[in-house]
């Protein structure tokens, strides 16, 4: 028998601390991406390093779609739960227009847009990217972090300056492979970025330091107060929709901890 994907050493656990309140207890499981932005589906899952370079290793089977148990009963319905039809709205909007666009509907410049509210979007989508790390986190209590405080207090509503601290980006995932990565560290040309991502049909969303980021020419910032999500359809830029997960080149190099990666996918991909 084959070798089994690291994830299942990092997916099990009863009570603990919850990664975004940082109550300890009883935690409970939280879709990522959320289930109603998603297709709930049988799911194979790796870590992402496992997934691009060792298809000798055995992925766990996620019978009930990508879920983390790293999060406190209230956090998952009381806070994300009430924020999940955020996300849900323009991501079923946008997916309506994808198929007008692939049928042929002219959009100007090859952009779509959609509306959405964005201060409860940003802070769903950074509470189900937080959710998406390794249990080994749930064992100790958080600690007061540079990158990680801002984010959780936001969630939480106790930080109303998120953009001080951070930069959120965004654009077109035409993939069915879902990927969420904790910090990861980038190096180009002298630059290095830190960063956080979650991959899944059809959005790439992705977390900077302000004003240090490295993300790709099709990506579209997200600002508190924009009242639309704009996704430019280029195909130009293939190589990179799974970014930071592209291809390096000259000095370029990629610092991870893959066990607070992930990598679901259905039996078939695309």
């Amino acid at each position: 028998m084959g070798k089994i994907s690291e994830r299942l050493r990092h997916a099990r656990i009863s009570e603990g601390h919850c990664v975004i309140c940082g109550s300890y207890g009883l935690l409970s499981k939280e879709h990522v991406p959320p289930r109603c932005a998603t297709t709930i589906q049988p799911m194979f899952q790796k870590t992402v390093s496992e997934h691009y370079y060792s298809d000798e290793i055995k992925p766990i089977n996620a019978h009930a779609g990508a879920t983390f148990k790293t999060i406190c009963k209230n956090c998952n319905g009381n806070i994300l739960g009430s924020l999940d039809h955020e996300i849900k709205v323009p991501i079923e909007n946008f997916i309506n227009l994808i198929r007008q666009y692939l049928a042929g509907v002219h959009f100007y410049g090859n952009v779509i847009s959609t509306p959405f509210n964005a201060v409860p979007f940003l802070r769903a989508m950074e509470g189900h990217l937080l959710a998406a790390t390794s249990v080994e986190v749930c064992k100790n209590a958080l600690i007061d972090s540079e990158y990680y405080t801002p984010l959780r207090k936001f969630v939480l509503g106790e930080n109303k300056k998120i953009e001080d601290t951070h930069d959120f980006y965004y654009w077109f995932y035409p993939n069915r492979t879902q990927i969420t990565a904790q910090l990861t560290s980038i190096f180009n040309d002298g630059h290095l970025c830190h960063c956080s991502c979650m991959h899944f049909f059809p959005i790439a969303f992705l977390i900077t330091f302000k004003d240090e980021g490295t993300y790709p020419a099709h990506a579209s910032k997200l600002k508190l107060g924009d009242e639309k999500l704009y996704f430019y359809m280029t195909q130009g830029n293939l190589d990179y929709v799974a970014f930071p997960f592209a291809p390096l080149k000259g000095n370029q190099m990629m610092l991870m901890t893959d066990t607070f990666t992930s990598a679901s996918y259905p039996l078939r991909t695309t």
